[in-house]
């Protein structure tokens, strides 16, 4: 049987016609040329692996070679060998790929696959797709990437040759490293290790390196984390399998290699010395005494922000020079490369006094990565994109604040903050249009996020050298899951094929922040933590104020956690020093600005977990939740398309009450009083998880008086306690919310322990149950920091459901904390501070 061509995509035809421009060979004998090309290839290939350098022998190996693959798969089209036809698409492909042509790549991939499908191949099928997957990922189309080698693998694994599996598999750990989903990366690397005492030596390289990778890019998360011992140990896991990595070249004698994989390692050892260095300096700055102001004129305040060093510059000029080499040779994530090339080389135009020259490489750097992020289709993937990025938004927004430029410095910190949230709350309206669409949707989100707890798990397990047998168990539970999520994800397509689109939302701009400003009358504090400062902005409708304050982020990590742990303990003193100087810090510097009576804060990094009301100002004695009314917004974006609440007195009430808390009947028979004959009250048992998700949909005002749980480990596992039935567990976790219709809740209100908490990203994106509610479509959010006294709780509700009738949100919750803290009983911080509220 005789098969008609394949149609290879215009691009390749035009390319075979203008470069060869009738070179083809005569195709009798199409093994013979295909076989000729492999071996071309893989001369170019170890070309590279001795020498680095895969550009001077395209002409005479890799071009060639195509020539010869276009020929045997045209003769092998013409004689019906479909499985010969799928082998020669996969090399072009290949070629292709190393090219970085990558919509050739793609083409010829999904012609391969067709080929290889209909040749009934696995092996070939499963090579084509892993193939396809890398051209994708390149492209930036992540979710077809990962549905493709998905699909490989699960190809792959029933072949006696492992090599199809060790492949997929590998290319699977490097997409996932790229999205920075590091434990699944590393639990996908580990499984292709395990498949090489069966596989040629040569596959060890890349694997090693590639995890690590993985324990490098958790070690620079340091300056994200507070627990820098852990840092070390990635460092040195990174190390001993970038050392396996170099014998490996060493032994396969390619020189090529054992240099890049020598550069990883001195870049290794050179970031750990630099973070033994700033923990000395750290030490020494805390004994110091430098940072314990009693007063206003105790803190360093400036409005410089854009360093101006020389010898900076030259530190610099080796990194930059790297940079550039590796520009040069970049493949598909050119565009990355060359990113981070042109940051260096801002900062060291900068460092010179540039800052013109500076400025420009500095928007080159951003315009790449926001080109890059914008092809990200799933929305965890464009939140960990930016976390290793986030200083190529932060270096030009400090040098336009050099220059008093604050409408570009302001919509550059936008861009950098809480994006994939803003990407979410917009892709949500023009996506899930009735509850069933909601409830598909909340099953993915809840089902990835078992994935990738067990993940994290199994990455604590390699880590620390845990039990073979206990791993085995972990890893398979973990393919077992996976499983049922490409299920539940093949129905979300045909569902709801509009919620796992995702748009690009235009972030706010100073304009139009101070444009809403005018006509609801409030002011905000917005915050960028530095390494060696705190950027302090205050935004009226007709003014902005913009200071950098002296404060290195260790000291700003220790001064937050001792506060926060005296509040969060009723039986703990209240640490008034701490309160006094974040005050002195954050607030004193911007005070004089002011003048509205609603203050909107807007937090950066470590500052998401700082109760601001209980800043305590020295000069007067007042907390700044007694003196403003404080609300909070994780940036200005999210803020701006909340939906103002205005007050709840005419809306019709929801209130659920856990009985075996004693004052949680009480709390919402109070409530429920201001809301006679427009409220539904579930108080003499716990309301059923199945009946709450359905309930909501139907008020204004949902409030939940029952036990909440953070989840440290997987934030979006945080949950409300309910009561079981048949169809759950009780449970209702962060992931289950996104797919409550909120959409008529003006407010909700979490009257239970921690549903305030949430996991901070470097990327700050908030994740928990706020992110949940937000997408949820919830308007306004009370929610506490920490676990919280039932008896004060029920007054502060009280309090603020009375004041909320006709007064704000805002100026409701200042009154309730007011009423708080005047009992007797509640004068600790503890009872008072906990609740925080979301509001526009």
């Amino acid at each position: 049987m005789k098969m008609r061509s394949e149609p290879l995509g215009r691009l390749i035809v035009l390319f075979a016609l203008v470069v060869f421009a009738g070179s083809v060979q005569s195709a009798s004998d199409p093994e013979q040329l295909q076989d000729q090309a492999i071996k071309r290839i893989d001369l170019f290939v170890e070309h590279f692996r001795k020498t680095g350098d895969f550009k001077t022998r395209v002409a005479d190996l890799l071009l060639p070679a195509q020539n010869d693959l276009l020929a045997s798969y045209q003769a092998f089209s013409e004689q019906g060998d479909l499985a010969g036809a799928a082998l020669s698409l996969i090399k072009l492909g290949s070629i292709q790929r190393m090219l970085s042509q990558w919509q050739p790549a793609l083409e010829v991939y999904q012609a391969a696959v067709k080929t290889a499908r209909a040749a009934k191949h696995a092996g070939h099928q499963a090579e084509a797709l892993t193939g396809l997957a890398q051209a994708e990922d390149s492209s930036r189309d992540s979710a077809s990437a990962l549905a493709h080698i998905d699909e490989a693998v699960e190809l792959a694994g029933p072949l006696s040759d492992k090599k199809y599996s060790f492949d997929a598999l590998s290319v699977k750990g490097q997409i996932l490293i790229r999205q920075g989903n590091l434990a699944a990366a590393a639990d996908i690397l580990n499984r292709a290790l395990a498949l090489a005492p069966e596989l040629k030596e040569e596959k060890l390289f890349y694997a090693y390196l590639d995890r690590g990778d993985v324990y490098n890019q958790l070690a620079n998360k340091c300056d994200h984390q507070k627990h820098v011992a852990v840092c070390h140990k990635q460092y040195d896991l990174a190390r001993a399998d970038y050392e396996r990595a170099r014998a490996v070249a060493r032994k396969l004698g390619w020189p090529g290699l054992q240099k890049e994989t020598e550069t990883f390692l001195s870049h290794l050892t050179i970031m750990q010395n630099m973070l033994q260095s700033r923990g000395r300096m750290n030490e020494q700055v805390k004994q110091s005494g430098l940072f314990h102001p009693k007063r206003a004129g105790d803190v360093l305040v400036s409005e410089h922000f854009a360093i101006v060093n020389p010898d900076v510059a030259e530190t610099l000029t080796p990194i930059y020079e790297e940079a550039q080499r590796h520009e040069r040779l970049a493949g598909g994530f050119a565009d990355i490369v060359a990113a981070r090339s042109a940051h260096t080389d801002g900062l060291m135009r900068q460092a010179r006094g540039d800052l013109d020259g500076a400025m420009l490489a500095f928007l080159k750097a951003v315009d790449l990565v926001e080109k890059d992020r914008g092809k990200l289709s799933d929305e965890g993937t464009r939140g960990k994109f930016l976390e290793d990025k986030i200083s190529f938004y932060h270096a030009p927004a400090l040098v336009y604040l050099e220059k008093k430029h604050y409408a570009e410095a302001f919509s550059l910190l936008e861009r950098s903050k809480s994006r994939a949230m803003a990407d979410l709350l917009a892709s949500r309206e023009l996506a899930l249009a009735n509850p069933a669409e909601r409830s598909l949707y909340a099953a993915t989100v809840e089902l990835k996020t078992k994935i990738a707890k067990q993940q994290g798990e199994l990455f604590k397990l390699i880590a620390s050298a845990g039990k073979k047998g206990e791993m085995a168990e972990k890893d398979a539970a973990i393919q077992k899951l996976e499983e049922q999520y490409r299920t539940l994800l093949e129905r979300l397509a045909k569902e709801a094929p509009k919620a796992q689109e995702l748009i690009v939302a235009p972030s706010a701009t100073l304009d139009q922040l101070q444009q809403t400003m005018r006509g609801e009358r409030f002011e905000v504090l917005q915050y960028l933590v530095q390494d060696t400062g705190i950027v302090v902005w205050h935004v009226s409708a007709d003014s902005v104020h913009v200071r950098n304050v002296f404060l290195p982020r260790r000291e700003l990590i220790d001064k937050i956690a001792a506060m926060q742990n005296s509040l969060s303990d009723r039986n703990a003193k209240f640490d008034d020093t701490m309160a006094k100087e974040l005050f002195l810090f954050l607030v004193q510097p911007a005070l004089a600005w002011i003048k509205a009576e609603r203050l909107v804060i807007i937090p950066h990094d470590e500052l998401h977990g700082l109760s601001f009301q209980a800043l305590l100002n020295p000069a007067d004695g007042r907390f700044l939740g007694e003196h403003s009314q404080l609300s909070y917004a994780p940036s200005a974006t999210v803020l701006l398309r909340l939906k103002p609440a205005g007050a709840i007195g005419e809306g019709n009430l929801l209130a659920i009450a856990d009985p075996d808390i004693e004052a949680a009947p009480k709390e919402v028979a109070a409530i429920a009083a201001l809301y006679a004959g427009r409220g539904k009250v579930i108080d003499a048992e716990l309301a059923q998880e199945t009946d709450v998700k359905t309930l909501v949909a139907g008020y204004d005002v949902v409030h939940l008086s029952v036990h909440g749980k953070f989840d440290a480990s997987e934030p979006l596992f945080s949950y409300l306690k309910l009561r079981a039935g048949k169809q759950d567990d009780g449970k209702l976790t962060a992931a289950e919310i996104f797919g409550l219709p909120l959409e008529k809740a003006r407010v909700v209100v979490l009257s239970a322990c921690e549903t305030g908490k949430a996991e901070v990203t470097r990327g700050d994106e908030v994740i928990g149950l706020t992110r949940a509610l937000l997408y949820a479509g919830a308007a306004s959010l009370v929610l506490s920091q920490w676990e919280v006294d039932s008896d004060s709780t029920a007054l502060w509700m009280r309090t603020f459901y009375r004041e909320a009738q006709a007064k704000s949100l805002a100026e409701a919750a200042r009154l309730a904390l007011r009423a708080v803290k005047s009992h007797p009983d509640f004068s600790h911080p503890y009872y008072w501070a906990a609740f925080t509220l979301i509001t526009r």
